[in-house]
């Protein structure tokens, strides 16, 4: 998986790491590379912050985003015209170093408490980042709470996404272009009106796709689920229910998407398994 944009510090583009503890990317053009590291998709208190800074006489720090006291920081030149990075992350410790340089110019000890499952990159208005690509290690596991708003991050490229989820009820998918509740927006509804029908929304309002589903979602067992959205043609299906490809949507030309949003309905709380492919 890559990844090369401008970027904006405004909202959190959560990459999901699928378990890798090691990771380069390259930053361009930039005075200022902000990394966001966190459990969860979504901006919060524990997640740490790691500015690196390529100002003259700036300083690069790392901190826990909720606790003033939990920072290290350092001063530091540099330079972040055309620069490739490792961040690593075990027993804790965050560091960061420039790649093939050798020893982290600098490191912070997380908390016990904390995992590393996402990451979001910015480089200011003008900068540019590319992740180098990642393999699939091992499962995100996420709870989603009753009422409960989207948690976004990147999708696959391959614009197909596999996952498990425990639920008695209501779970719930979002594409969208940005990580936002924002239009064009196509909502996934598995297990919706008490767990007896799925369906497919555009725009937050119009039905596209409905299809009776009793009993598809379970709030004892994880079941597996795949998503697909390419071809013009949104496919979800299941091996563990009795009709394998269940709800299928064509049109003339869907958006393109870039991040998917998981939840659960207002009654029901959830727990999820993430799968990179």
């Amino acid at each position: 998986m890559s990844s090369e944009m401008n970027t904006s510090r405004k909202l959190h583009q959560f990459i999901p790491l699928y378990g890798n503890t090691k990771v380069t990317f390259e930053v361009k053009d930039c005075e200022q590379a902000y990394l966001a590291l966190s459990k969860i998709p979504k901006e919060n208190n524990d997640m740490y912050e790691v500015v690196i800074s390529g100002e003259s006489n700036g300083k690069s720090f790392i901190k826990k985003k909720g606790n003033k006291c939990d920072v290290t920081e350092i001063s530091t030149n540099v330079l972040l015209k055309c620069c490739e990075f490792l961040l690593s992350f075990e027993n804790h410790l965050i560091s960061i170093s420039v790649k093939d340089l050798g020893k982290p110019f600098i490191s912070h000890l997380a908390t016990k408490s904390f995992e590393l499952n996402f990451i979001s990159i910015d480089c200011g208005d003008t900068g540019t980042w590319i992740l180098s690509p990642l393999w699939f290690e091992k499962p995100i596991e996420l709870v989603t709470p009753k009422e409960s708003s989207y948690q976004f991050f990147r999708v696959n490229e391959d614009r197909r996404f596999h996952f498990e989820v425990r639920c008695s009820r209501d779970v719930q998918l979002a594409l969208t272009k940005t990580p936002t509740v924002a239009d064009p927006i196509y909502e996934i509804v598995i297990g919706g009106w008490r767990n007896r029908r799925s369906a497919i929304r555009k725009n937050r309002k119009k039905i596209v796709a409905s299809v009776s589903t009793p009993g598809i979602v379970n709030e004892n067992n994880f079941v597996e689920f795949w998503i697909s959205f390419k071809n013009n043609t949104i496919v979800v299906s299941s091996r563990e229910y009795k009709r394998r490809l269940f709800m299928v949507h064509r049109v003339d030309k869907l958006p393109d998407f870039l991040f998917l949003g998981v939840r659960t309905g207002s009654h029901a709380t959830g727990t999820w398994k993430l799968y990179g492919k």
